[in-house]
């Protein structure tokens, strides 16, 4: 089991953040896209063979575009406020398959097949890409004001 949250360095911050069992969830992250002043609408990214939730993450016009264009995943990074190709640097692409729009109109549903295994940046305790950005879960009874507790490890798929 990883350590706690404070006994990581600020230097691990990051790393701590990802694959903590601390529960630190950012309650200011669309204060934060909304500061960044970006024209963005929130997308799931769903695999279109398993129903999996892969990916939720932002998509402005142009990442829209370039995605029925090239029929691959791109989305817009608000952090670094660039279009973002997913697979790009990993090799882990997102094909496209279909794009749905809520009823509203003010999200995106991709859906996606894996040309490889992975989905999430982060690697698992072998060094293989992630299948899901979602391999974590809160246990029940221990989520409380200011912490909770992860399921350390990988998580099996849900049952159909």
């Amino acid at each position: 089991r990883p350590p706690a949250r404070e006994s990581w360095s600020a230097m691990d911050e990051h790393k701590c953040l990802e694959e903590g069992v601390d529960l630190k969830l950012d309650w200011t992250k669309l204060s934060k896209v909304a500061d960044a002043k970006c024209n963005v609408v929130p997308v799931a990214v769903q695999d279109a063979n398993t129903g999996a939730v892969l990916i939720i993450a932002y998509a402005n016009e142009a990442a829209l575009l370039e995605s029925l264009k090239r029929r691959v995943c791109c989305l817009w990074s608000t952090s670094r406020n660039k279009m973002w190709v997913k697979g790009e640097t990993s090799g882990d692409f997102l094909d496209l398959v279909e794009v749905r729009v809520n009823c509203e109109q003010n999200s995106l549903l991709y859906l996606v097949t894996k040309r490889r295994t992975g989905a999430c940046h982060t690697r698992d305790a072998g060094g293989g890409t992630r299948t899901s950005c979602y391999y974590r879960r809160l246990l029940p009874g221990l989520v409380g004001a200011e912490r909770a507790e992860l399921s350390g490890g990988e998580l099996e798929p849900l049952p159909a």
